[in-house]
């Protein structure tokens, strides 16, 4: 998938797809892409308030994911709660972690948007997994994330822990815990003076394609539940880990 060039194309596809989804998915869709058509439009004349924008989207977005574990009933999904700035932030944060360990496999993806059936489908060229001439043979799972992430020597209850860890050192905090404090504070540094200086955002426009990227992202992922009445297993292994790093949370803030 070329990021870059698709994204708007992704964009358009689940705006479309938003419509025949339960409203609370539709409205954080719309939210989501909204902040971001609008982060766009300020960068020239208020880094500030585009960084803001930015932010505010991808927690629209991650938002869409916990709405859409509501409406699915997951299992302890009830524990998220959707105006938690922490909880929203903990599902981006495992959605890199996971991210992370799958780029090998999805170095080269497509998309494939049904909108009558209302769901996204996934094809994942054979070169990948290093097929010789592989490029234009792909396989499609049934469901995008019902597969396990499986690691020698750990049992089924594994939760991410080597991948979360190496999130946060790679981002240069101590723990998870740390690193999701600090990104769900991230709005606050944009809006209010400190003592010293004016608020101002050091955000470069490549940073914000990236805010936009990984909210697209989440809202795939949000639309993935939604198409399967089945409990997939990507989900259900990534849920727990999820609810592991905001026990270790204080219960502070919501939206």
């Amino acid at each position: 998938m070329d990021v870059d060039s698709d994204l708007d194309e992704v964009a358009k596809g689940l705006k479309k797809l938003s419509k025949k989804m339960p409203r609370s998915v539709e409205m954080r869709i719309g939210s989501t892409l909204n902040h971001f058509e609008k982060s766009l439009v300020l960068r020239d004349v208020d880094l500030e308030m585009s960084s803001f924008r930015a932010i505010c989207g991808e927690e629209e977005a991650s938002a869409a994911v916990i709405s859409a574990l509501h409406h699915r009933r997951y299992e302890n999904a009830s524990r998220l709660n959707v105006r938690s700035h922490q909880h929203k932030w903990a599902i981006v944060g495992c959605m890199l972690a996971l991210s992370a360990s799958l780029q090998p496999i999805l170095s080269e993806f497509q998309l494939h948007m049904d909108f009558a059936k209302v769901r996204i489908d996934l094809k994942i060229p054979l070169s990948n997994f290093g097929v010789s001439g592989g490029d234009t043979v792909a396989f499609q799972p049934v469901e995008p994330l019902d597969f396990v992430h499986s690691k020698h020597g750990m049992g089924d209850a594994y939760a991410f822990e080597e991948e979360l860890a190496a999130l946060a050192h790679g981002s240069k905090f101590e723990s998870i815990k740390e690193l999701v404090k600090a990104m769900a504070n991230s709005r606050n540094r944009l809006l209010y003076a400190s003592d010293k200086e004016l608020p101002k955002s050091k955000a470069t426009w490549q940073q914000l394609d990236v805010r936009r990227s990984r909210a697209v992202t989440l809202l795939v992922i949000a639309v993935m539940i939604l198409q399967s009445k089945k409990k997939l297993a990507t989900i259900r292994q990534a849920l727990p880990a999820v609810l592991k790093v905001i026990g270790r949370l204080p219960n502070t803030t919501t939206s």
